[in-house]
């Protein structure tokens, strides 16, 4: 018997295998299961559940290839998405109201940091260009070294904080887009 087999939900919620089969599901695999993220992230428990067991016996009868897995992993699609369908809708709702209180939550701080970000980033960004080297000569290697830093080290708090401006700008974007997708389960 080998290890487990390891599941993963990429960032439009298909499942893939995580180990070297490269099976990914497509979006074509979904058509008819609904577009929520709820819905599509129990396709990845019932594989990384149910499906699990015979999976990995799979993957084991065909030593050193992932021709077996890469071959099984598509057959289960349709039983997750039956299993689904099978839940009650209060358990549904559930599953519904859990995430979507997840993704307001991430969308609430990326809304209330992106400010805080932008005001690190100017205030990186002014120190940088008010930053003006000393013109004595060091005194010891390291004041050389210091002072060699300095600016650098002032450019790259700058990129830091443009960067991290980025990622919550990104996060928010993704995080709405998430809250929109969950919301569907209401219409």
């Amino acid at each position: 018997m080998g290890w487990g087999i390891c599941f993963g939900i990429d960032d439009n919620y298909r499942v893939y295998c995580a180990d070297g089969c490269r099976w990914r599901a497509k979006e074509s695999d979904y058509e008819g299961f609904p577009k929520w993220p709820s819905a599509r992230e129990y396709v990845l428990e019932y594989y990384e559940g149910d499906a699990h067991r015979e999976l990995d016996m799979i993957r084991d009868e065909f030593p050193g290839t992932a021709a077996g897995l890469a071959a099984a992993c598509p057959e289960h699609i349709g039983s997750a998405f039956w299993s689904y369908g099978s839940l009650s809708e209060a358990e549904k709702r559930e599953r519904h109201d859990n995430k979507l209180a997840e993704f307001e939550a991430e969308l609430k701080y990326a809304t209330d940091e992106v400010p805080h970000a932008l005001e690190q980033y100017r205030l990186a960004k002014k120190l940088l260009k008010e930053y003006k080297p000393v013109n004595k000569p060091a005194k010891t290697r390291m004041e050389e070294l210091e002072r060699l830093i300095a600016p650098l080290q002032l450019e790259l708090d700058v990129e830091r904080a443009a960067t991290y401006v980025d990622s919550l700008k990104k996060e928010k974007t993704r995080a709405n887009r998430l809250v929109k997708l969950e919301k569907m389960f209401l219409d």
